[in-house]
């Protein structure tokens, strides 16, 4: 096993926890900014493990539609459009402000998003 596969398996690994903790926060009472900060973790780290398992590089950048510009494969492009609405929880969900909280319903939305990324990038490494 290559260093860039044993790398890749560890954003995996990283995303896993990702969804562990969306799906545990949940079943929480009103924990739905981190439900949403995790889904967008999860989705970040399946596309890293994406790129690293191709020994594709990449600055450390947390923008979805960056990621999927530099990985450029079709079994990524029908969900493209989630990297938007997903980017918007990396920074904005963590800091008080203008930040409007998300609901139950859009966390659940962020969190099947997120999911369909990772498995995208689970086939991508044949599981």
């Amino acid at each position: 096993m290559t260093i860039d596969n044993e790398l890749a398996l560890e954003f995996l690994r990283k995303a896993e926890h990702d969804l562990g903790s969306a799906r545990l926060l949940l079943t929480g009472e009103n924990l739905f900014d981190s439900v949403c900060f995790h889904c967008q973790q999860l989705a970040e780290k399946s596309i890293k493990a994406v790129l690293t398992l191709r020994s594709i590089r990449f600055k450390k950048v947390h923008d979805l539609d960056v990621l999927l510009s530099l990985l450029d494969d079709p079994d990524f492009n029908s969900i493209r459009s989630y990297a938007l609405i997903l980017n918007s929880y990396a920074v904005d969900a963590r800091y008080p402000g203008d930040y409007v909280e998300p609901e139950q319903e859009e966390a659940e939305v962020a969190l099947r998003m997120a999911i369909e990324i990772y498995e995208i990038a689970l086939k991508k490494f044949g599981f």
